[in-house]
């Protein structure tokens, strides 16, 4: 299930509708529905951290129901963990989460998920250079 998707669910069953919603969130209704349409990729950081803790759950959490497990709790550790620590190494990168390692848990999921939408960003610039040339 992808992350919009998981958005979408989740803001349905607060009961309450997308314009409702934004306004709890503290983001504009167009973003929210460019969130919910468009994905989560291409959204800034800021606006899907107000998404989540409108809803009650971390970034982390909306990973896990979107990737992995349908649990919340108890899901498996993130896969790619060796490849987050390669990209840590990367000294382009790694100033921007040189406090991974010492940084307390609800902060290292956030460092997670900033850089899946970083990974998101690199993929979608590689595809589109593909699509020009």
């Amino acid at each position: 299930m992808q992350r919009a998707e998981v958005l979408k669910r989740l803001i349905e069953e607060t009961g309450l509708n997308t314009k409702a919603f934004s306004e709890k969130a503290g983001i504009p209704y167009t973003t929210l529905r460019s969130i919910l349409m468009r994905g989560v990729g291409g959204a800034s950081v800021d606006n899907v951290l107000k998404v989540c803790r409108a809803l009650g759950i971390t970034a982390e959490e909306m990973e896990r129901l979107a990737f992995g497990s349908s649990e919340v709790e108890g899901a498996s550790p993130i896969p790619e963990l060796s490849e987050f620590e390669a990209f840590l190494s990367n000294p382009e990168h790694g100033l921007f989460f040189k406090d991974y390692l010492d940084a307390p848990e609800e902060r290292k999921r956030e460092m997670l998920t900033f850089w899946h939408f970083i990974k998101d960003l690199e993929k979608k610039k590689a595809e589109s250079s593909d699509n020009i040339n």
